[in-house]
Parts: C-alpha cells; structure tokens; sequence
C-alpha cells in the first residue's frame, strides 16, 4: 500500500446472496443475487488480503449474512483474525454451532433489527409471520452469553408511543443500547420514509423529545450537527474513506450499494486482489478526491464536516445525485433558518 492513501480501516462483507424477510425499507432490497458466490476458501483469502493490508474491523452484514451456508467456520477465521468482528443480523436465524463458536471468541458487537414492541406490528414490517419471536430469543442469547449488543429500530413517523414501548422492550430483554433509524428514501423506503411523511419542525421536534425524554442508551441516527453535544459521545460515524465493501460473488463496493447502484462497483475477487482494488478502483478513489473538501451545501460550512462527511454517502446519492450532495435532513434545517448557527464555521 502506498504512501498517500488512506488505510483500509473497515471491511464490510454481505456474504449471503439474499434475506429470509421482506422487509418494508430495505434499501439493497433484499441482497437479492444472482451471480455465483464465492466460496468458504475464496472469502478466507480474502479476509487475508485485507488483514495485510491493515484493516482491523469486519462487519458482517447483507441482505442477512446468517443465511451464509458456512457462516460458522467463517466467522471463526474472522474472529481469529481480526481484533473487531462485528455481525448485523435480522435475527431469525441460528445456524448450528453459532453459539459454540462465539463462545469460543465473542464477536465484538451485534445488532439487530427489531421494530416494533408488538409482534405482530414488526411481523408485517419485516414481512414474515414469527419473525418478531426468533428476534427476541436471539437478542435475549446475546445477553445471556454476554455480547456486546444492540437493538436497532427503524421508524418512519414521529410517534413517540412505538419508541416508548421499544424502550421498555429492550430494558425487559436486557440489551444494552436501543439505536433509532431514520427511514430513507432510497429503495423500498422512497414509498414510507421518514424526511418525507413528516414536517422539518416534527422532525426537530421528535429528535428533541428524544435527547430530553429517553435513557442514553438511546441513541438516534441524527447528523451530529443537530445532536445536543451530550448526545455527541455515543453518535458513530461512517468510515466512509476508510472502508470497502465486497458483494456476495465478490464484487468490490462501497459498502453495500453496488447492489443497487451498479456504478459503485469495481473489480471481483479474486481476479482482483484487495490491494489492486484499495488501490485503484475509481470508486475508492472518488471519494477520497471529494470527500470532505468538495461536499456541498450547509455540509462543506459544518463543525463535524470532517467526521460526518455528510452522515450518508449512499443516502445523499439517493437524494441529492451526488455523493457531494449535503444531508437531506441538515440542508432543510439550513434552508429553513433552523439549522444551529454555533455548529458553523466560515471555510
């Protein structure tokens, strides 16, 4: 790896072609694949390549990355080689041995999606009747095997009683942090999404409530420019500069979207090594050009420019056309005079 480029901090592998739910905002929809999967054999390779290249963090994630027929051995030569091993995961499933194999190595974080506090409510939004139950058992084994965990809902109103309710939820099963997405407009989402079912004042509104009525545990996916600066310490960031992507048969992405988006996608494994992709994909190359200095909008006068880099890549793509595109949500607090004057600055 040269010099002048960024390392190669985080590898966000799908290596599932598909998901077993049908879920109402999926954005990749569904990791649905059609091309042949890469091996047990080829994807060790791989995360060896990557290994050497210095990344440190692997996320599993899809599409649903349980479904992977041999996602047991593959984690444990992930878990033996990197010291972060973090799997998103709907929860439905439990594949023999899993358990046996984080009690061998606990996996640094899992999250999973659960909805709704009522069943048959998170039922009809994943679109599989029972799903709500195997989730719930899923997260309540976290616990019980002490893994780091977390709960992540996905709303697209601001009704407070549904968060209220996951609240109590997560505090029953014991979870450790319940983290509140925002649905977008990008894949199923453009039909039920949050920024347009709401107004910007509800938005702010909601996004207020949360930072005064709820635990810290609660942990909203809101820009950090319109976070309270208490709630700053749990707010996570994309690595966007940092990070890769590879599909289920090996294509090179930017985290996942190339399964939409064919344009972010460069290069298969193994034809093409880790290195010559880190390396030379225009994709990665793109947004090393561009990302932070040319983001547009209230984005390029942010504080947290250089961190948030604009919250979401793939979301700003969606709405505004551009990776460059600024926030949805920020450039519309901006536009109406609400967005906070002490988090800009004159660049």
């Amino acid at each position: 790896m040269t010099s002048q480029l960024p390392a190669l901090g985080a590898l966000y592998i799908n290596p599932a072609a598909g998901c077993n739910l049908h879920c109402r905002h999926c954005w990749v929809n569904e990791g649905s694949f059609t091309g042949e999967l890469l091996s047990l054999s080829e994807w060790k390779a791989l995360l060896s390549q990557s290994k050497a290249e210095g990344c440190g963090y692997l996320k599993f994630t899809g599409g649903e990355p349980l479904l992977f027929h041999e996602i047991v051995p593959l984690y444990r030569y992930s878990a033996d080689l990197f010291p972060k091993v973090v799997i998103e995961t709907n929860g439905t499933l439990q594949p023999e041995g899993l358990w046996e194999a984080f009690a061998e190595k606990k996996p640094f974080h899992v999250s999973v999606s659960l909805d709704n506090a009522e069943a048959r409510l998170h039922d009809e939004f994943r679109g599989q009747s029972g799903a709500w139950k195997e989730t719930v058992c899923f997260a309540g084994k976290l616990v019980e095997n002490g893994i780091n965990n977390q709960i992540i809902m996905s709303v697209s109103s601001v009704e407070r009683e549904p968060v209220e309710s996951m609240i109590k939820l997560v505090r029953k099963i014991g979870a450790d942090t319940l983290k509140i997405n925002f649905i977008t407009p990008s894949g199923r989402g453009k039909s039920d999404n949050f920024y347009d079912n709401n107004s910007l004042e509800e938005i702010l509104e909601f996004f207020s409530w949360i930072d005064k009525e709820t635990p810290p545990g609660v942990i909203p996916s809101v820009p950090a420019a319109l976070l309270p600066v208490n709630r700053l310490k749990n707010h996570g960031y994309c690595p966007v500069r940092n990070l890769m992507g590879v599909l289920p048969d090996g294509t090179f992405s930017l985290c996942g979207v190339a399964f939409s988006r064919k344009e972010m996608a460069w290069g298969k494994f193994p034809e093409t090594s880790v290195r010559e992709a880190w390396e030379n994909s225009p994709v990665y190359k793109m947004i090393r050009s561009s990302l932070p200095d040319s983001i547009e909008g209230v984005c390029h006068r942010c504080l947290h420019r250089d961190s948030c880099v604009g919250q979401c890549v793939v979301n700003n793509m969606e709405t505004g056309g551009s990776v460059t595109s600024p926030d949805i949500l920020c450039q519309r607090a901006y536009d109406a005079g609400l967005f906070p004057e002490t988090r800009l600055i004159d660049r």
